[in-house]
């Protein structure tokens, strides 16, 4: 009998002093009430908050409350439209491991004031949200208390505390505003918090200014980066972005600085998920880009990226989702194959072609929209021609494409597959292309004016003499013609001027005009940029021009130390082969005609000078 009623009684002081714990709870979930409600506002999610309630009675069940082992575990009023203070009581819910007071900016309703410094009383607690409201930075070190913390959002109205450094178990950290209106206060990114090994997301929302420290590589854990309108950065994105080799998401938006990527993208091979949406990042993406065979979501928007897409895309297994729009990509569309119908293609707002686009119209959900498009002017080649052919570069398959030609905004021509467009004099042209497999899409040529110019070239040639070349052109009328520049390339492609020839002014007579080039290249591209002396100009034809190969000498042979060289130019690259075909001069240039050769070994060699090869004996 005695051991039943002492029994009885433990079972009494357990319940009792259970009761008053769970009461305690409930007094602090009324005191917080309290402070947030007045009689202008009206929360209906709260209310069945039994805030005029008994003694004794259980909070558990009321919204936003969770209870465990008789405590209240969780509070959760996130995006509720709360306006008020947090009440100091809010320190005696000591069991609390979830505290979400997620709140919806300053016009739709957030917690203001302090936060209380009983909030370190919370020991238990491992996550806290805190973002979208108007919390003050007097007490906000006392969060640094809470090392249990596993999650934190937070929108600082001023620097980050010190204190956050002992935020050992943090995993996941939220810093800056998702609402709408209202935010933070940008201030640098504190280097301490790249101490916390364990983070593994990082979200920074119009918070940074300055710039956002290499330190961030430190953090070898970190699976998701997020960078989102942080307008007051003043440097460019760290190199050390690309150590965090463990991201499976990286977000960047709102960037505005302009510049290359400095960090390599192509290094972060876990990406599943990769977003740059209105940055100024600019550039081509990396052709290792095909190394991030793990992305299942891209978006690349409005940025000034561009280039071809890098066909390594086409490998992607996991791709669902793939948005280029607003960029400045050209060049074929990749295999798209592996994307599944069911998923999401944009290319909108590009510099595409219908190249590429006919295999993958199944797969392309938007493609409207592209810049216009050049167009080749063929004809006679001469300086103040009319040229005869307009070709359009629509890409895709000629046969599928319809080409219509304007002249002067009125429709002169159709054809279908047939490219080579006609024109008809002196006008301004552009060509509209359509493709049968390609519905929605038009591309529009630039417009090309078309005029006869005052000086009319009817020849241009050269010639290679004596390792000189010399240049030849006729004209049959001149008109206001102040001369000729003469420009020459080693690749067709960048031009610099070597020399200049007056013109005649004004005459209906045939002039011919020479030009010795004394030191031409290998192979050397010419062409003539006539002058008018209003400041007009027009390129001529471009010609190509090979120096004379007939009297390449080579001495002595055999050589020991020194090689001479007659009858090239004098900058011409020359290489030497061993007999099993390794290089092992490449590109030398000669000086005064002199090859040092003293570096090879005794043997049979081949000397190659442009497009002339000789045997050479190294015998000492």
């Amino acid at each position: 009998m005695k051991r039943c009623l002492l029994g009885l009684v433990c079972l009494f002081i357990s319940i009792n002093l259970f009761g008053q714990t769970l009461e305690n709870d409930r007094l602090a979930l009324i005191a917080i009430y309290n402070r947030i409600t007045d009689m202008y506002t009206y929360y209906p999610e709260l209310s069945n908050w039994a805030v005029r309630g008994n003694v004794g009675d259980s909070p558990c069940g009321w919204y936003g409350v969770t209870c465990e082992g008789g405590r209240v575990t969780k509070l959760e009023l996130s995006h509720l439209g709360i306006r008020g203070e947090l009440a100091p009581e809010v320190g005696n819910l000591t069991a609390l491991t979830t505290l979400d007071l997620s709140g919806d900016g300053v016009e739709l309703g957030c917690w203001t004031g302090e936060l209380p410094t009983t909030l370190g009383n919370l020991t238990n607690l491992e996550y806290l949200y805190l973002s979208g409201n108007r919390f003050g930075i007097a007490n906000m070190a006392v969060i640094g208390s809470l090392t249990k913390l596993k999650g934190l959002s937070l929108t600082p109205l001023g620097p980050i505390p010190a204190e956050f450094a002992n935020l050992v178990n943090l995993e996941k950290l939220y810093l800056g505003t998702n609402e709408a209106i209202g935010s933070g206060e940008p201030s640098p990114f504190p280097v301490f918090l790249t101490t916390l090994n364990k983070l593994k997301e990082l979200t920074l929302v119009a918070q940074l200014e300055g710039a956002l420290p290499p330190e961030i590589g430190n953090l070898s854990n970190l699976e998701v980066l997020e960078l989102d309108r942080n307008l007051a950065l003043t440097a460019p994105l760290p190199a050390e972005i690309g150590n965090l080799t463990k991201l499976r998401r990286l977000s960047i938006t709102q960037y505005d600085i302009t510049g290359p990527m400095l960090f390599p993208l192509e290094n972060l091979v876990n990406l599943e998920e990769l977003e740059l949406r209105s940055c100024n990042f600019t550039g081509i993406l990396p052709p290792a880009f095909g190394n991030l065979t793990k992305l299942q979501k891209i978006v690349i928007s409005g940025t000034k990226l561009g280039g071809a897409i890098p066909a390594g895309i086409s490998n992607f297994a996991n791709l669902t989702h793939l948005n280029l729009q607003f960029g400045s990509f050209n060049g074929p569309i990749p295999d798209l194959s592996n994307v599944p119908v069911s998923g999401y293609v944009n290319v909108a707002d590009n510099a595409f072609t219908f190249d590429g686009m006919e295999s993958n119209i199944g797969r392309l959900d938007q493609y409207t929209r592209q810049a216009p498009i050049d167009a080749a002017m063929e004809g006679p080649m001469c300086v103040g021609c009319i040229p005869e052919i307009m070709i359009p570069y629509a890409g895709g398959t000629v046969a599928n494409n319809t080409y219509a030609l304007f002249k002067n905004n009125v429709l002169i021509s159709t054809t279908v597959g047939q490219n080579y467009l006609y024109l008809d004099g002196e006008g301004i042209y552009r060509a509209e292309v359509t493709n049968s497999l390609v519905p929605g899409l038009k591309l529009v040529t630039k417009n090309y004016t078309v005029i006869k110019l005052p000086v009319t070239l009817v020849s241009f040639e050269g010639k290679s003499e004596n390792n000189q070349t010399k240049l030849v052109w006729k004209t049959t009328e001149e008109t206001n013609n102040k001369g000729f520049e003469i420009e020459r390339s080693t690749d067709a492609r960048t031009f610099e001027t070597i020399g200049f020839v007056d013109g005649n002014g004004d005459t209906k007579e045939v002039k011919t005009y020479h030009y010795t080039d004394p030191d031409p290249l290998a192979i050397t591209y010419y062409r003539l940029k006539q002058l008018d002396y209003d400041g007009k100009f027009e390129y001529s034809k471009t010609i190509v021009v090979r120096a004379d190969r007939t009297n390449v000498n080579i001495y002595p042979n055999p050589a020991q130390e020194e090689l001479t060289v007659e009858g090239v130019v004098t900058n011409e690259a020359v290489s030497i082969f061993t007999q099993t075909g390794k290089a092992v001069v490449v590109n030398a240039k000669l000086s005064g005609g002199k090859l040092d050769v003293k570096d090879l070994k005794e043997g049979i060699y081949t000397i190659k000078i442009g497009d002339v090869a000789k045997k050479l004996l190294i015998k000492r």
